[in-house]
């Protein structure tokens, strides 16, 4: 069995700055949340529409969030019917600027590369810069990055630029991207593509699809340039999920894979902080008759946070709950354990936490129940489904 090999020249130098970012930016911070996951699958892939091979793979994930920085990781070993066996890794270290109003900025880099029975190999490393702007329900970015591409036989200039925008209405959250790359000056090309998510309770839906412009190389999907896939997942309790999947992808042009299509079916194993903070509409209940609120309801009525001293660190974080027993955040600025809050008059409880001007992500819990974004605040979602709020501190 083949296995990655780390990959070598001028790349390097570009992975060491990310990564000491990275180190230095998480040295300052609580350690972090940890999320990750596990597929084991079953597939069948028709590589550019003329080889047809059933595979089983697995396939590793894991990512590490502080309050400014990831770090992203993930593999597939895959085991053709036909004896044939490949490797792949990526690493996906981010590094994010205190917000300025609605807009932020980020350093990121996308390093990995393949290997394979038949003894080719690949690799890429692209460093990115992108500035965002984000709103209550809808956000864009742009951006731009440069590194290099290995085929398996030479290291290769790679440009990249990258346009997007994204639009959130109610649990439903769709993308459009526009991703134009250049490829030593010889090969100039531009994806489009959009993506619809939508979980709902147990079940999540997600469509994607793209369509390349310039040189295309070799066929996708046969004689077109558009690609598209749809995949649908099923939690069969906190930690397991059955995930299946269909469509079509895009030859990569810098590293040289082939396009395709494929059907694939996994059995996923998450850890126990996958699902557990679910986004639930959180709103007072109004009594009958009248349009006071329903404070013998157990729930986060209403979430603020106050500074004691001017231009002080120190914040008072405050939940109003009246009927509650328990009140507990969690968040980055806890290291993702649970603080129980001290209760305090009118029925709030709150809690006086040493928190710097930034962004922070956190959730509350009443009574022991579920982990849920408090009243007022933005929502971050990430791949493994989680869902957090968004606390700003100017």
């Amino acid at each position: 069995m083949p296995c990655y090999r780390s990959l070598d020249t001028g790349p390097r130098f570009v992975v060491g700055v990310l990564l000491s970012a990275a180190r230095f930016s998480s040295a300052q911070l609580p350690p972090p949340r940890v999320v990750s996951s596990l597929d084991v699958s079953a597939t069948n892939v028709w590589y550019a529409d003329t080889i047809r091979s059933n595979g089983v793979s697995i396939m590793p994930a894991v990512r590490l969030d502080w309050t400014r920085a990831t770090l992203g990781g993930s593999a597939s070993i895959t085991h053709l019917a036909r004896g044939g066996t490949s490797a792949q890794v990526s690493i996906a270290p981010s590094v994010f600027t205190p917000s300025l109003g609605a807009f932020t900025a980020e350093l990121a880099g996308a390093f990995g590369g393949s290997a394979h029975e038949d003894g080719t190999r690949t690799g890429q490393t692209i460093a990115m810069t992108r500035v965002y702007a984000i709103g209550a329900l809808y956000g864009a970015w742009a951006g731009g990055g440069i590194g290099r591409t290995w085929d398996g036989f030479v290291w290769r200039p790679v440009k990249q630029g990258e346009f997007g925008a994204w639009l959130n209405r109610g649990e439903m959250t769709g993308l459009v991207s526009l991703t134009p790359v250049v490829v030593e000056d010889t090969i100039r090309y531009a994806d489009l593509q959009t993506a619809l998510r939508y979980p709902t309770g147990r079940f999540e839906l997600g469509v994607t699809g793209g369509t390349r412009a310039g040189a295309s190389g070799p066929a996708v999907g046969g004689s077109s340039r558009a690609w598209g896939n749809v995949s649908a997942l099923v939690w069969l309790s906190q930690r397991w999920a059955i995930v299946g999947s269909a469509g079509s992808y895009p030859v990569d042009l810098t590293q040289g894979y082939p396009g395709g299509r494929f059907l694939s079916v996994a059995l996923r194993v998450a850890s126990r902080n996958t699902r557990e903070v679910q986004r639930e509409e959180v709103s007072p209940r109004v009594t009958s008759g009248s349009g006071d609120t329903d404070e013998n309801s157990a729930t986060a009525l209403a979430f603020e946070i106050r500074t004691p001293t001017a231009r002080g660190t120190q914040r008072e974080l405050r939940v109003h709950a009246p009927a509650a027993k328990m009140v507990e955040i969690t968040g980055d600025f806890t290291g993702w354990q649970p603080v129980r809050l001290t209760r305090a008059d009118g029925g709030w409880w709150t809690m006086v936490r040493t928190l710097a001007r930034g962004t922070y992500q956190m959730n509350i819990r009443v009574d022991g129940g579920p982990w849920t974004v408090p009243a007022g605040l933005l929502t971050i979602r990430d791949e493994f489904g989680g869902t957090a709020a968004i606390l700003t501190i100017e």
